[in-house]
């Protein structure tokens, strides 16, 4: 398969298991974050803005809950990194306050914890700047697993993304490389490839494919709406392309980040 590129134009609920053994875990939440948890505001050097978490407590018993920050970064191989806060070079941590470290939120209720988020007076600021605020639950109580005399508690965390904005000439780039087609069981065939976030700001990319046959015939035709890529980052992208028969095809791989121009990608696939 060979390319040439040219210019046309999701919180985070993690479960950490504490256990002695390797066993199956399913997490029992005991708290849940109420609402987005990517939180965005465009803002300018100097502005000054509040937001608010609203955490529920699921359970018929109150719960300590736990508030800190991290840096939050993720990659188009599955790995995602939750860093001290201040890690990474476009971390807005330290530009964050959260009311309180933690909380007792009532049984079966809500509590809101509110954050003030303070931009620097820098004129030189442009860009996305982000990090998280994480919520995380109480230790939930151990279950006994009789068959390997083990006990396994779950504690529950939401990563809150606080995306900064900053106004200002700041022209999103994207790459898409490491292309390659894959080949299913079921004789279906999928493209895949990473999408990398190459400038200063985040953007939420629209990705669709476009499959012409030898005659130039449209043959598939697919899009999805991925979520905010932050600079850096990167995500990997699969395009389902069902089952095409033998033949030479051309893929034109489309990235929209909402400015111009449009990226793209060609694509020669010989099946």
């Amino acid at each position: 398969m060979s390319a040439c590129h040219s210019n046309l134009r999701t919180s985070l609920p993690i479960a950490l298991a504490l256990l002695s053994v390797t066993a199956p875990v399913r997490a029992r939440a005991q708290i849940s974050v109420v609402g987005n948890t990517v939180e965005e505001r465009t803002a300018a050097p100097g502005d000054t803005y509040v937001g608010t978490i609203v955490v529920r407590n699921l359970t018929p018993q109150s719960q300590p809950v736990r508030i800190y920050q991290s840096d939050y970064s993720f990659f188009a191989d599955g790995t995602s990194h939750f860093d001290p806060p201040g890690s990474l070079g476009r971390s807005n941590a330290s530009w964050i306050t959260p009311s309180t470290g933690s909380i007792i939120v009532p049984p079966s209720g809500e509590m809101t914890v509110a954050y003030t988020v303070r931009v620097p007076s820098i004129d030189t600021l442009r860009g996305t700047y982000w990090s998280t605020i994480m919520v995380e639950g109480a230790l939930s109580p151990p279950r006994p697993n009789a068959e390997r005399q083990v006990t396994i508690g779950t504690v529950m965390r939401y990563a809150i993304q606080i995306a900064t904005h900053l106004n200002g000439e700041s022209p999103a780039t994207l790459v898409l490389e490491k292309q390659r087609v894959l080949f299913a069981p079921d004789s279906t065939r999928s493209i895949e490839l990473e999408v990398r976030n190459n400038s200063e700001r985040g953007y939420r990319p629209l990705m669709w494919v476009e499959v012409y046959d030898a005659s130039g015939s449209l043959r598939v035709r697919a899009k999805q709406q991925r979520g905010l890529l932050y600079p850096g980052t990167s995500i990997k992208q699969i395009f389902g392309l069902g089952k095409l028969p033998a033949g030479n095809y051309k893929a034109i791989v489309f990235a929209d980040t909402g400015d111009e121009p449009v990226f793209a990608a060609e694509y020669k696939l010989s099946f």
